[in-house]
């Protein structure tokens, strides 16, 4: 499971490279210019992050252990997203301010108390570090866990194979019923980074981009099968099957419209996989995503997430500039797929090479100091497993 986070990790590099870019403008600043990518691309990134939501609920159900306390608890996820966060945010709205670019107190704020993803504007949940929604929507997750742990442990396992269906409906049917019936109504005057036409409006957009409670039933469903495999009540997945399901919604999403291609057709698919990957795991069975490789950028994944864009969105255009004037080529023929793969790439390095200390030097310091806080607090009773794991109490 730590492997399939690498293979997000490098999937959600690729979408967000094709996806931002700074550019010179008129007077010679730089400025924002959003990219035309293949449509096969945009499933990357949602792939990317809905398998990060659902493999964070499984995870936590998995290893959330009965005797921790409350005050623990909430010190380990402090200390495992806010640390990394916090430099990069700070780094962020430094470069912003270098490079002259606007930025309000307001989104300094919203971004410093990871609120962004609650206000519905592009400038507020893009701004700053583009990718720091998910963790604003992450942060509301840890919050309702403790509680969600409780009924979810609780409940018997045909209600909770209704939660999955539950969750499923609700993925496709929420963002058709606000598109046809709700709108955002703003007095104007606000940036809008990319155009939301297509994706249903700008309230769509929002909902199903970062809104932390319709993102929630990803990290729902993750937890609800973590706890149905504790069970043992499912059966066995091959990976093989599970990969495949999973390339064909992957197909298929490439073709829907932006409001069900961004996270439902991905929760229709992905937590076969995730659970695919748990029986291998639990079994020492053999799996690709087991490798060094995957599993190394599964660790340093969360480090390469928060600094990718900090370091390609101000050098990109420099880097560009330098390298048409070294092999003599224009603009246009950099854009063109084989220079963009190579410009790629050697950001994917750059960016693990950075990433490497930040995981050995903030992340892991970090998490193991924040583990021993309030250990010897009493277990809270959200973390108790029910009297008959085998007879749920509701």
């Amino acid at each position: 499971m730590t492997g399939l986070r690498g293979l997000a990790a490098i999937l959600v590099f690729g979408f967000h490279f094709t996806t931002f870019q700074f550019v010179f403008g008129p007077t010679g600043g730089l400025e924002f210019a959003p990219l035309t990518r293949p449509r096969f691309l945009t499933m990357s990134g949602n792939f990317a992050v809905g398998s990060f939501f659902i493999l964070s609920g499984f995870v936590l159900a998995l290893t959330t252990r009965e005797g921790t306390s409350l005050a623990n608890f909430c010190a380990k996820r402090v200390g495992k997203l806010y640390p990394v966060y916090f430099v990069t945010t700070a780094l962020a709205i430094g470069a912003i301010v270098v490079l002259g670019m606007p930025i309000t107190t307001e989104n300094i704020v919203l971004h410093l108390t990871l609120l962004q993803s609650w206000v519905p504007f592009q400038e507020i949940y893009t701004g700053v570090n583009p990718v720091t929604w998910s963790l604003s929507t992450e942060a509301f997750f840890y919050l309702l866990f403790p509680l969600a742990l409780f009924v979810v442990q609780r409940l018997s396992t045909r209600a909770l194979y209704w939660v999955l269906g539950t969750a499923v409906f609700l993925e496709f049917a929420l963002p058709l019923y606000v598109m046809h019936y709700f709108t955002v109504k703003t007095s104007g005057g606000h940036l809008q980074y990319f155009s939301t036409g297509s994706q249903g409006g700008d309230l769509v957009y929002w909902l199903t981009l970062p809104f932390p409670p319709y993102r929630f039933l990803e990290f729902l469903v993750g937890m609800v099968c973590c706890v149905l495999l504790n069970r043992g009540v499912l059966p066995t997945i091959r990976q093989r099957w599970a990969w495949a399901w999973c390339a064909v919604a992957y197909v298929i999403g490439t073709y829907l419209d932006g409001p069900l291609q961004r996270t439902a057709v991905g929760l229709v698919a992905l937590p076969f996989l995730v659970v695919a990957l748990a029986q291998a795991d639990l079994a020492g069975r053999w799996s690709l995503l087991r490798g060094k490789v995957f599993v190394g950028l599964g660790k340093l994944s969360y480090g390469m997430y928060a600094i990718q864009l900090l370091v390609v969105l101000p050098s990109e255009p420099f880097v560009m500039r330098w390298l048409s004037s070294l092999f003599g080529v224009s603009a246009s023929t950099l854009g063109e797929p084989l220079w963009k793969v190579l410009v790629m790439a050697a950001y994917f390095g750059v960016v693990i090479l950075l990433s490497v200390p930040i995981y050995r030097y903030i992340e892991v310091p970090a998490y193991d100091f924040a583990k021993r806080l309030y250990r010897s607090r009493k277990g809270s009773p959200m973390f108790a497993a029910p009297e008959s794991a085998g007879k749920p109490a509701l």
